[in-house]
């Protein structure tokens, strides 16, 4: 099964006046049926958060062209999304956080495009990155 993708057209991390702040502590596990888990420290006034992931071993930002949603502090890629990973391959993680719920959608990547592409909505900067390493 292919991971969940949505359509990004662009990629704009220099967006202004961006509340609330991104989450600063980051952590997550890749677990032994290959599913993958993340937690992060709650975010004052964050409603939704935007996980941002690409490909194995895709260093640069831009290439993540995967998202996730919660509006919790915790998410978990199921195992069937996880892109394909050996042992050895590095997989890069981005949270973002947002004000308000996704605006509509039914599925996680219905809601993360929803928010990520509306006009009037406007995200916090991306978290560093948080390198989970497939054993």
């Amino acid at each position: 099964m292919k991971p969940l993708v949505a359509n990004l057209h662009s990629i704009n991390f220099q967006k202004k006046n961006r509340s609330p702040d991104a989450p600063q502590v980051v952590t997550g596990v890749i677990n032994s049926d290959g599913s993958i888990k993340l937690d992060w420290n709650a975010v004052l006034k964050a409603k939704a958060y935007l996980i941002h992931y690409a490909d194995a071993n895709k260093t640069d930002p831009h290439d993540a062209k995967y998202m996730g949603y919660t509006e919790t502090n915790s998410w978990t890629l199921a195992t069937a999304h996880v892109p394909t990973l050996v042992t050895g391959d590095k997989i890069y993680f981005y949270v973002q956080t947002y004000n308000v719920v996704a605006p509509s959608g039914t599925t996680e990547v219905e809601k993360a495009a929803a928010l990520h592409d509306a006009d009037n909505i406007t995200g916090s900067a991306w978290s560093t990155p948080t390198i989970l390493t497939k054993n």
